[in-house]
């Protein structure tokens, strides 16, 4: 198989797998959940095939074909490292949240084809290169999105949706026009990226361009104050939705910042840099410290994210070997402690009708693989040695030391912040007295268990053997030095 279907498979199988699920249910009880993990197990074989015999160099496949000639629009789709593993997290975390929504029965065939289309538009923004398809999946990604919280979400999901919604969507525009911009400077108008990369802006259009971009990218990431978003999509959208929202498009945000500053505005990126790291900063002391007020469960979870994205934003700002490999190493490694946390509240939830901390409890006597399931990724959350959180956030730390010691001593701050939220959710919910003496406790089932095992594999074979991710990454991140510092 060549590149450009390698490539075009990894969006399309997910996309028409998607389509089929719609149709497919009044075949075959489950038809369309089968559908949904036979499209995504397909591809996820497409990316270890094309994984299996890489090229020389940095990209391991790079393909191209034209859209719109006429209009410059080609479809433009390379793949290294960084983006092979965020791939093959989309695909593994599209399977897993099929399988946690089995028992979901409302418009089930829509169900799991916005699961697919989440996945598909996610590998659409990984791959793409040709600036305005990058932008058609950005935008794309949110439609799936907003249907999973706003038509499965629970309590007010109409009103998280809608600020989803209005959050993505108006800075999406930001990130539009500066792609429409930079597509009139190529001669004849293009919007490749590797073309654009040598083309000479001025310095204050690159700021402008620059900012663009930044805000679409910030506001998925998120960090503080476009991260108003976050807690009221992950609380109210179902299991599935949260492990997509944390492990999938916040890590496009972090994708997007990693990826083009430094190939498009280099100039534009050092003299912004020092705002990344002043937010990045103020974000991580920020979420943990909401985190640890917080008595829902999932709405802990959710800030503790904007605390760990704010350290992957200041370790793309930092620029550095070691902050921007920490970086990288981050996104991977939140992806799989997030997403299974998610998983584990969610599964909590349908057993004991509440996320409330105060009354949830006794896990350790009456569902020890669920206690010991928290145990893990609470000490993934924590960055444990061990683990692949603490390889990335070391990683990051030492980085910033390079760079400017007051904010790495902001970053350890939040670090020991996150002690406080992480021992007390866990003491609550593994040790603490359940005040639903009504509920029967039972484990997790086989089921549940499947996914979080292989989240757990992943959390622990990275943290201790982190050249099996970093030797993967390390081309995209030289290339991030070389073309941005």
């Amino acid at each position: 198989m060549g590149n450009d279907m390698e490539l075009n498979a990894l969006v399309l199988l997910p996309f028409f797998g998607g389509v089929a699920a719609l149709f497919v249910g009044r075949l075959a009880r489950d038809a369309e959940r089968w559908v949904a993990i036979a499209a995504m197990a397909l591809a996820l074989l497409v990316l270890v095939l094309a994984l299996a015999d890489p090229s020389q160099g940095r990209w391991l496949a790079i393909s191209r074909s034209d859209w719109a000639p006429a209009l410059g629009v080609q479809i433009i789709f390379a793949m290294d490292g960084l983006s092979a593993a965020l791939l093959a997290i989309s695909l593994v975390l599209g399977i897993v949240s099929v399988i946690v929504s089995w028992k979901m029965t409302q418009y089930s065939g829509l169900l799991n084809a916005c699961l697919c289309w989440t996945v598909a538009a996610s590998n659409g923004v990984f791959l793409s290169f040709d600036l305005l398809v990058f932008a058609f999946f950005w935008e794309l990604m949110i439609v799936p999105a907003f249907l999973l919280i706003s038509i499965w979400g629970h309590g007010e999901r109409e009103a998280a949706a809608l600020k989803f919604l209005v959050f993505n969507a108006v800075a999406g525009l930001g990130l539009l026009a500066a792609v429409f911009y930079m597509g009139s400077l190529g001669e004849p108008v293009t919007f490749d990226a590797f073309v654009l990369a040598k083309v000479e802006i001025p310095h204050h259009v690159q700021v402008w361009l620059l900012l663009g971009f930044a805000l679409a990218f910030l506001v998925k990431l998120p960090v503080p104050p476009l991260h108003a978003w976050l807690p009221d999509a992950h609380t109210q959208a179902p299991t599935a939705g949260s492990i997509l929202l944390a492990g999938l498009l916040l890590k496009t945000g972090a994708y997007g910042l990693f990826r083009f500053p430094a190939m498009l505005f280099p100039e534009a990126l050092v003299t912004l840099s020092p705002y990344g790291l002043a937010l990045g900063a103020f974000g991580s002391i920020y979420g943990a410290l909401l985190a640890c007020g917080q008595t829902d469960a999932k709405r802990l979870v959710a800030y503790t994210s904007v605390a760990h994205m704010s350290i992957v934003l200041m370790g793309i700002a930092g620029g550095v070997y070691f902050s921007m490999m920490g970086a990288a190493v981050e996104m991977v490694a939140h992806a799989f402690s997030a997403s299974a946390l998610f998983l584990l509240i969610g599964a909590l939830y349908d057993r004991m009708g509440t996320r409330d901390l105060r009354q949830l409890g006794g896990l350790q006597q009456s569902a020890p693989r669920f206690a010991a399931a928290f145990a893990l990724f609470f000490s993934a959350a924590l960055a444990m040695p061990g683990t692949a959180n603490f390889l990335g956030e070391a990683l990051v730390i030492t980085g910033m030391f390079q760079v400017n010691w007051l904010f790495a001593s902001i970053t350890l701050v939040s670090l020991v912040i996150s002690v406080v939220y992480a021992t007390r959710l866990f003491k609550r919910v593994v040790f603490g007295k359940t005040r639903r003496t009504e509920v029967v406790m039972t484990d997790l089932t086989l089921r549940e268990m499947g996914p979080i095992v292989l989240l757990a594999i992943c959390t622990l074979l990275f943290g201790m053997l982190p050249q099996l991710l970093m030797g993967v990454l390390e081309p995209a991140v030289g290339a991030a030095l070389v073309t941005g510092r």
